[in-house]
C-alpha cells in the first residue's frame, strides 16, 4: 500500500488509491474515503463510481470532490469539510499526488 501522510489525528493523504486497497483501509480502520481528482484526468485510473462501490462493500463512507489542478474553490473546501464531520473516524482522501487533497483540508480551514 502506498504510504500516506497524516495532517491531523483523523485525516490522511495520498496518491491515487486503487481498489483493490480499500479493504486494507477498512481494516485499518479508515471510516471515509474523499477522492479528489476527476475521473479520466489519466489513462488508466480507476473510475469514481468504481472506487465508491467497492467502499460502500467495505462500509466506508465516500465522496467525490473533483478537482482540477490548481483550481480548488472556497466551495470544494466546504464540502470538503462537511465529508469530514460526517465521517466520525479516520478519514484518507486522494488524489494524483495528495497535493490538491492537502490543499481541500486547508480550505475546509484544517479540521482536525
Amino acid at each position: 500500500m502506498t504510504i500516506c501522510k497524516h495532517l491531523s489525528p483523523n485525516l490522511a493523504v495520498r496518491p491515487q488509491l486503487g481498489p483493490a486497497e480499500i479493504g486494507e483501509l477498512a481494516a485499518q480502520g479508515f471510516k471515509g474515503i474523499i477522492n479528489a481528482r476527476p475521473d479520466d484526468e489519466e489513462p488508466g485510473q480507476p473510475k469514481s463510481s468504481e472506487l465508491e462501490a467497492e467502499a460502500n462493500r467495505h462500509g466506508l463512507a465516500y465522496t467525490h470532490i473533483p478537482v482540477i489542478p490548481g483550481q480548488a474553490t472556497p466551495d470544494d473546501g466546504i464540502r470538503f469539510a462537511e465529508a469530514l464531520r460526517q465521517c466520525d473516524g479516520k478519514v484518507i482522501s486522494f488524489c494524483r499526488s495528495g497535493a490538491r487533497a492537502a490543499s481541500l483540508w486547508e480550505l475546509a480551514g484544517k479540521p482536525q
